[in-house]
């Protein structure tokens, strides 16, 4: 009986054991797949140092960014390859601006024109009375007075006491006298002397009907002109003759100074030529007075070939755009009232 009883005893024990086991396998089993299912999860990474923690896994590790390295002292900051033109210099501002005034003289009586600043130099020419000249230069102590004349330079003297002068004297430049004529005979015998008052040298009588007087430059960028007025020797305004401007393969004549019908607007005295083209107007010409000799009544052509010159042809340079406007007066010494008409046409009212 007591051996059947620890027979049963060991056989509960075993039973027991084996569904103690059992019940063991079944709790680990759950256990297992909650474990894998936080495994799977992607762990938040974790900002901190860079060492290594104690575990042996390697923390992300932030790299700051590095600072610009600074430019060494007196080292030039790279620049764009093109070049950079400086900036003009602007004028002070109060720089005051220098006018470019012209000089004139005009002619108190008539007188001789000569080669040099003094009565030791040659006669070259005349001057007639109420006639304008621009003013070049002047000695040094300005009783001479150099002017524009037509002759192999365009230059020539007058006494400043026989010409009065328009605009400051003191701004033209003083220029250097040229050499006096060699004297063939330097120890002249000596004049009588004599109680008459010595007369004075009488001028010439001028070779042409029409003579040039007061011609001058000035600048204009958009027009290419000569013009100017025809005088008598008395000042008065001159009409009915015209200006035949010729550069050696073009000619063109101006309309008779003073009004017609065909150009009412003009005044009396006065003619000019305005050239379209301002390229093929610069150059070399000559201006001569001339009577228009085509059918007047019909109309004005302005490439007449039929005239007749009363004056030598005067040269005269254009050169654009600083003489562009070439001003040319011209004086009439006889028989002014002989033109196409005296009288400008008068518009009726």
């Amino acid at each position: 009986m007591a051996k059947n009883q620890s027979r049963y005893f060991s056989l509960i024990v075993l039973v027991a054991t084996l569904l103690g086991c059992n019940l063991s396998s079944a709790l680990i089993g759950d256990d297992s797949a909650q474990l894998e299912s936080l495994a799977t999860r992607t762990p938040l990474p974790t900002f901190t140092s860079t060492a290594a923690s104690e575990s042996g896994i390697v923390l992300v590790t932030a790299i700051p960014v590095q600072p610009a390295t600074p430019t060494p002292p007196n080292t030039p900051t790279p620049q764009n390859t093109a070049t950079v033109l400086p900036s003009p210099t602007p004028p002070p501002a109060n720089t005051p601006t220098v006018e470019n005034k012209v000089v004139m003289a005009t002619v108190q009586e008539n007188m001789n024109v000569r080669s040099g600043p003094g009565t030791n130099y040659l006669v070259i020419g005349s001057a007639t009375a109420n006639n304008s000249s621009k003013v070049l230069g002047r000695n040094k102590d300005s009783s001479w007075i150099q002017v524009e004349y037509p002759s192999k330079d365009g230059k020539a003297w007058v006494l400043a006491q026989l010409v009065t002068v328009t605009g400051d004297l003191n701004t033209v430049a003083v220029v250097e006298a040229p050499p006096p004529p060699v004297v063939s005979n330097p120890n002249p015998a000596p004049k009588p002397t004599s109680n008459k008052k010595e007369q004075p040298t009488a001028v010439p009588a001028p070779k042409f009907q029409f003579t040039p007087n007061a011609w001058y430059a000035s600048e204009n960028a958009g027009i290419v002109q000569v013009k100017g007025r025809i005088k008598d020797g008395g000042g008065n305004l001159v009409n009915g003759f015209s200006i035949l401007a010729d550069n050696g393969s073009f000619k063109v004549l101006s309309h008779p100074t003073g009004a017609s019908r065909w150009y009412p607007d003009k005044g009396d005295g006065e003619w000019d030529i305005v050239f379209p083209n301002i390229r093929d107007a610069q150059g070399w010409w000559t201006l001569t007075v001339v009577l228009y000799g085509c059918n007047f009544a019909g109309g004005f052509d302005a490439q007449c070939k039929t005239y007749t010159k009363f004056s030598e042809d005067i040269r005269v340079e254009i050169a654009t755009p600083k003489e562009s406007i070439i001003n040319a007066d011209w004086v009439c010494h006889w028989d002014c009232n002989k033109g196409l008409y005296s009288e400008g046409y008068r518009k009726p009212k």
